[in-house]
């Protein structure tokens, strides 16, 4: 089970760092804001999409803090946080919103 936590958590890294040092040619005909985004669209998404969506949110908050290096353990966890959160708010048990950090 670790192993396989760590197998997706370096893929989803992977992936957002693919994301971010592609070249400027999608963007420029399909900019996207991550300010346009929720919990709940990024849980819309399934399989491989939510993963790289998530890879690329991990990857934005690791270049918002100034971080290139990363814990995959952490990051796991975080994911889980963050799956969970959204778990509870859909099942009614949670009605706040608050920053998964």
């Amino acid at each position: 089970m670790r192993d396989m936590r760590r197998y997706v958590s370096i893929m989803l890294i992977s992936a957002s760092l693919a994301v971010f040092s592609a070249s400027g040619t999608a963007a420029e005909t399909d900019d996207k804001n991550l300010n346009d985004y929720s919990c709940k669209d990024v849980m819309r998404f399934s399989g491989e999409h939510r993963e790289i969506a998530i890879a690329l949110l991990h990857g934005y908050f690791l270049g918002k803090q100034g971080k290139t290096a990363f814990n995959t353990e952490t990051l796991a966890g975080r994911t889980d946080q963050f799956m969970d959160h959204f778990s509870l708010y859909r099942q009614g048990r949670l009605g706040r919103r608050r920053t998964v950090r």
